[in-house]
């Protein structure tokens, strides 16, 4: 073996490589060398006879080890096949095959991924015992959180006994107290039922590669040991960056030997969505009292003015910080010398991006590298935006690890629509949809008239085409017809396969791909679907498209996200991307857009699932709270400038309501280059976001307008108001729409307080019985994946009915009107408005206008009046009724009926005026064919693969 020449190291980084014996925390700000120190360490290791196959390193992803291998290799000049430098995940799973037989898991075992795990979970949701979490539509819908919030409990290594005894601890005081108990007792039983539903089928998660090792170490104290005497020295890179999982592990792994070298940053961790915490790091001498620790500080990349900046910023963290903590210097140095970073505030955010993009096009024209120069935002929305920008200008630059939903993916779409169709020939929507996308691309208008004829015949899109003269449709009847008799012989991947080989669409896509990059993007989602259905039949009881489609509702709600990977940086194009993908990367001109409140800091996300509060204290520090980690992001985003660092922000994005700037530039900067860009100097093109190609217009409806005047429901302007484009394809196309139990649930809890308002007018007396007995006819037999779901929904609407019932004769409120219709006709706009009252109640010497709205998560008073002060409905109703009657109603309510909750508020002239005028809008809009997709666009599917598809 040669022997490696010997680096040029500083004094501090040679004490991290000559370390030998003994726990060593190596704190390494940011551009100082970290990963060189680790592989330069296991090369002086080497060399000094310790056998390589003795030394483990642990690292966060599959890249970061692979480098880290590459560059051991390259300086030792040799190939050390048996050195373990891997990640945690490959680490675990490696143990548990070679392992898992000591607790009853063969080596054989199956690793779930994201759709396998819904899927598992799927086929055994009755064995989880839900109660509380089954929605009255899909019960399974909520696997996706009850996923996440497993895997942060393994996270947090807290075992179902652990949970189980703090459930038991639980105050039992008032019914808040009761409820939230036995709500949390029910997750912890389906939490214990998961782990042993998962060991007795021989299957793990991700999360139980680590978890699952910790768990073989606690009951196998034997393997254990046998594990720690397999090394001598063990290191870890990005320490920050540990969840208490992983931590865990590598304290089980050193045992008493404590040769553990960890290397992080705590002013760069930047992962708390992942479960990592800064306690494994701010606390590791509490946990190692032996342990030296170094601290690098020398920085090999930035200016001085940009390293005193980003200081200046991280400060504000303390006192959570290794600085405060270890009495340590953590202040970078260098003697690279710049200019000052530099702010630029611009009027609206159509011009701070287009400046940006004309910034960088004069730069390239004067000679600066493309590949010198990087856009870093906090969101993927602003990264999106940065490169339609770029894109429209010609400007060379790659987008790099956004992130994206597969289920989502237009070509993927295309392909499960097509495996509705085929498994459910009574299904118009997804008939609907494969004839109009590119398997067939039969024009949506050509569809509108049979569509129209099966409604009015009550039958089938299907067999209205079958009586119809297109030859088109016929002809691709024909061929789903093929694949339907092939249903029960081949599984759902070699129907999906099937589908796209003999449609000609594989083909196509596949010569396509060899030049187009929209093409070859189509193909790869593709592939990645396919790994799901290989997953999905490995793991479901039945591998069939029937049973996929079956479980499809569970697996969309779940998501399965995806990191764009075919975009890599590039060295030769500027470089967009959010600040998590620059973490470890640089640049000699970076620009940090969209400086500003709510977008960088972030707002903080409340979605899924969150653990109880006297739960979670126990395993978290202050330093993990949201705007720590999101000045933790500044200071990453900051310190990936080289030379120059230019921040950007502006006053005004799509609202009215201006921007503050980010609290994070007056805390790095006393004074800076602030340049104020006048809006004339900066005015951009705006830029429209992923519209959807339109087919042509086909004639709308004489319903709808007739001449010059438009006529609509209320329902109608909102759901235009909601999305333009869901409006085309609802009303003018009349597509068909899926079936929906809750929408159905929502019809007939409509109707029964209709007839309870009803008798409550004649002074009849409400009979509980009748109305449960009308509930349980009505009730929707379809839409649900099994009897007993449908049970639980139709248990859920009999006790949302007996409470109605109970507050009605507590309280009876009798209506002057019930489902009173109107009809107002706006001259000035040339509109007529249609609709109808729910219920009008007297108020005083007015009236209240009541709306009825069937939501189990509106339930707080705030959340009532919340969505009470934001309902366009029911300014509409004010409006109308202010026409009718000269007056305005002294309230307008929404009555959300699951949870009692009421949301009144008042409606002043000035907003039934903005109403008038957004009505104004909508009549315009589509007098000009104006349907472009809005915000809440998610009625149709609109695949776009390649442009001549």
């Amino acid at each position: 073996m040669k022997t490696p020449v010997e680096p040029k190291l500083n004094r501090e980084q040679r004490r991290v490589v000559e370390h030998t014996t003994g726990p060593m925390l190596v704190v390494a700000g940011a551009g100082t060398g970290k990963t060189r120190v680790i592989v330069e360490r296991i090369n002086r290791l080497i060399s000094q006879g310790t056998p390589p196959k003795r030394i483990l390193a642990l690292t966060f992803t599959e890249k970061a080890a692979a480098e880290m291998l590459d560059r051991s290799n390259e300086l030792a000049d040799d190939y050390y096949l048996d050195l373990p430098i891997m990640t945690f995940n490959s680490f675990g799973e490696s143990l548990l095959r070679r392992h898992g037989t000591d607790v009853g898991l063969g080596r054989n075992f199956v690793l779930l991924g994201e759709s396998a795990q819904i899927v598992f979970m799927q086929e055994r949701l009755d064995d989880l015992g839900l109660e509380y979490f089954a929605p009255i539509s899909r019960p399974d819908s909520l696997l996706g959180d009850l996923r996440d919030y497993f895997s942060k409990l393994k996270q947090l290594v807290i075992t179902p006994h652990i949970y189980r005894e703090f459930v038991g601890s639980m105050p039992l005081g008032d019914n808040a107290e009761k409820l939230e108990k036995s709500k949390n007792k029910e997750l912890a039983s389906a939490y214990e039922t998961y782990t042993k539903l998962c060991h007795s089928n021989g299957v793990i998660d991700y999360d139980d590669q680590i978890y699952g090792v910790i768990e073989l170490f606690r009951k196998r104290p034997n393997v254990l040991k046998q594990v720690q005497e397999s090394y001598d020295y063990v290191m870890v890179d990005e320490f920050q960056d540990t969840n208490l999982m992983q931590s865990t592990l590598v304290d089980m792994l050193v045992g008493k030997s404590q040769n553990l070298l960890v290397v992080g940053d705590d002013d760069q961790s930047i992962y708390g969505f992942r479960g990592a915490t800064l306690a494994n790091i701010l606390d590791f001498k509490k946990r190692y009292s032996e342990a030296k620790e170094v601290t690098l500080i020398e920085n090999y990349r930035s200016t001085k003015q940009i390293l005193c900046s980003a200081y200046k910023l991280i400060g504000a963290n303390s006192p959570n910080r290794l600085e405060d903590k270890l009495n340590i210097d953590k202040q970078l140095k260098t003697s690279k010398s710049g200019q000052e970073p530099s702010q630029h505030f611009f009027e609206t955010q159509n011009e701070e991006l287009g400046w940006i993009a004309t910034d960088i096009e004069n730069r390239i024209k004067s000679g600066t590298p493309a590949g010198d120069i990087a856009v870093l935002a906090r969101r993927n929305a602003t990264v999106r935006l940065l490169d339609d920008l770029l894109t429209d200008r010609g400007v060379r630059h790659v987008v790099a690890g956004q992130k994206y939903e597969l289920y989502e993916q237009p070509i993927v779409r295309m392909l499960l629509e097509s495996l509705r169709t085929v498994v459910d020939p009574s299904s118009s929507v997804s008939l609907f949809h494969t004839l109009t996308g590119p398997l067939f691309g039969i024009h949506p208008g050509d569809l509108s008239e049979l569509l129209a004829s099966s409604r009015r015949e009550n039958e089938t899109l299907f067999k209205a085409i079958e009586s119809s003269s297109s030859v088109k449709a016929k002809k691709a009847l024909e061929l789903i017809g093929s694949w339907r008799e092939n249903l029960g012989l081949v599984s759902v991947g070699q129907l999906a396969y099937q589908i796209l080989d003999s449609s000609g669409l594989k083909g196509k896509l596949f010569e396509d791909a060899k030049s187009d990059a929209t093409a070859a993007m189509a193909v790869m989602r593709l592939s990645e679907l396919f790994d799901t259905l290989k997953e999905f039949e490995q793991i479901a009881g039945s591998p069939s498209a029937v049973s996929y489609v079956e479980a499809l509702p569970a697996l969309i709600a779940a998501g399965n996200s995806g990191e764009d990977g075919t975009l890599d940086l590039s060295g030769d194009n500027v470089n967009i991307l959010t600040v998590h993908k620059a973490k470890g990367l640089e640049w000699p001109i970076v620009y940090i857009a969209d400086c500003t409140e709510k977008s960088f800091p972030l707002t903080e996300g409340f979605g899924g699932l969150k653990l109880p509060e006297a739960l979670k204290e126990q395993y978290y520090s202050e330093a993990d709270e949201h705007i720590p980690e999101e000045r933790r992001l500044m200071y990453v985003a900051m310190t990936r400038a080289k030379d120059e660092l230019l921040l950007t922000l502006s006053c005004r994005h799509s609202s009215q309501t201006p921007r503050k700037p980010s609290r994070f530039l007056a805390e790095a900067f006393d004074a800076m280059n602030v340049v104020n860009h006048s809006p004339v100097q900066a005015k951009v093109q705006t830029v429209e976001l992923f519209k959807p190609k339109l087919p042509d217009k086909v004639q709308i409806p004489t319903k709808i307008m007739n001449g010059e005047q438009v006529s609509l429901t209320v329902s109608q302007v909102d759901d235009y108001l909601r999305c333009p484009l869901n409006f085309y394809y609802k009303h003018v196309l009349n597509a068909p729409e899926e079936p929906s139990p809750s929408r159905d649930y929502g019809t007939i809890m409509h109707k029964l307080i209709e007839d309870i308002n009803r008798g409550l007018m004649a002074g009849e007396q409400i009979v509980a019985e009748d109305l449960e007995a009308k509930l349980r006819i009505e009730w929707p037999k379809s839409g649900y994946s099994s009897a007993r779901q449908r049970e639980r929904a139709l248990k859920q609407g009999l006790l949302t009915l007996e409470q109605i019932i109970r507050r009605t004769l507590v309280n009876p409120e009798v209506p002057i009107a019930v489902e009173e219709p109107f009809r107002i006709s706006l001259d000035d706009i040339n509109l007529l408005v249609r609709g109808q009252f729910d219920a009008v109640l007297p108020d005083g010497d007015g009236v209240e206008i009541r709306d009825y709205k069937t939501s189990t998560t509106v339930d707080t008073p705030e959340r009532a009046k919340n969505r009470a002060q934001s309902s366009d409905q029911l300014t509409l109703y004010a409006l109308a009724w202010q026409v009718l009657h000269d007056e305005i109603p002294k309230r307008v309510s929404l009555d959300f009926i699951d949870t009692g909750m009421r949301g009144s508020i008042a409606k002043t002239q000035r907003g039934i005026d903005g109403a008038k005028n957004r009505l104004g809008a909508v009549a315009n809009g589509i007098r000009n064919n104006d349907f472009v997709p809005g915000k809440q666009h998610d009625f149709c599917i609109h695949p776009e693969i390649v442009s001549s598809l």
